[in-house]
């Protein structure tokens, strides 16, 4: 029940006299309101960016045990510590000095206005609890995702620079086995046989390097695509907690899906019939032979020949 009064709108027997607020007082409303959203949404996607990419931050250094007028002191989180109490300076109170007890007034002689004093109690409480400090620094966190990202490339080039490595063992082998039986240890058709195993073996390290980069690229875009998926979601109203929530899990489910990657190479058989280089490098010297030998004996029955007569 509203009592009617001057003060809501109403006269004495119940009139409406004016609407109080009116329409200016419900879009000061409504703009409050959309300010209140906005900054929800500001901290949500900040939260979210300090979580995929962490910020340089200021602390404090050298916790200080002494106190010294003289000198600049600062809080855990880098800001400059203030130890003075402010308070009222009225010389009609015979007294203004005595409000703040045991502390040294700077303002000798003032009488009015303001003054401040240390607050002893304040400094030492600090001193005591490692919250005040003599310098300051800038911190810039270690990424830890560019880190995983490096990792996640030297492990998936690791995995298959091995199993290119142990291929290359296998048809060197097989090759050189190849080579023994035939009697050609030492000779030229050893010379060439290794040089074709090893140009596949660079070939294979090449595509494991490949391989490494892209496992990164593709671990870096998920991030990325995770990134842009929250920052929507925190524009749609999620509140900061649920954001860092989120984006934690997303970030935790991403390297998870990573490391699998890691479980087998996928570079594939590099070598296939290359386990006897030596036969391959018969084979292929034998066609070719065979082709030349072809072309010369029949070389005369071609038709394309002009005529010579006289």
């Amino acid at each position: 029940m509203i009592i009617p009064n001057k003060h809501n709108g109403y006269s004495q027997d119940g009139r409406r006299l004016y609407f109080k607020g009116g329409s200016s007082g419900a879009a000061k409303e409504a703009n409050r309101m959309e300010q209140e959203r906005q900054a929800r949404i500001t901290a949500s996607i900040n939260a979210i960016n300090d979580i995929f990419d962490p910020k340089a931050y200021k602390q404090g250094t050298n916790a200080a045990t002494a106190f010294d007028p003289n000198k600049t002191y600062y809080n855990k989180d880098g800001s400059v510590f203030d130890g003075r109490k402010k308070f009222n300076v009225n010389s009609s109170s015979g007294n203004a000095f005595n409000q703040i007890v045991g502390n040294i007034v700077d303002q000798v002689g003032q009488t009015s206005g303001s003054a401040s004093a240390w607050d002893m109690d304040k400094i030492n409480k600090a001193i005591a609890n490692g919250e005040l400090f003599t310098g300051v620094e800038t911190v810039k966190p270690e990424n830890t995702r560019e880190k995983l990202y490096d990792e996640q490339q030297q492990a998936v080039y690791d995995l298959n620079a091995k199993a290119v490595k142990d291929q290359y063992g296998d048809a060197e082998r097989a090759n050189r086995f190849a080579l023994a039986r035939n009697g050609l240890l030492g000779g030229s058709s050893n010379i060439e046989s290794n040089a074709l195993l090893q140009e596949k073996n660079n070939e294979g390290l090449i595509q494991a390097q490949t391989l490494g980069q892209q496992s990164a690229s593709a671990l870096r875009t998920s991030d990325e695509q995770a990134k842009q998926s929250l920052i929507s979601m925190a524009q749609s109203g999620i509140d900061t907690g649920t954001a860092q929530q989120m984006a934690a899990s997303q970030l935790n489910s991403n390297a998870q899906s990573a490391l699998g990657q890691r479980g087998g190479a996928t570079i594939g058989s590099l070598f296939d019939n290359l386990g006897q280089a030596y036969l391959t490098r018969q084979i292929m010297a034998a066609q070719n032979n065979g082709y030349n030998l072809y072309n010369n004996q029949y070389n005369n029955l071609s038709t394309n020949k002009e005529y010579q007569g006289s």
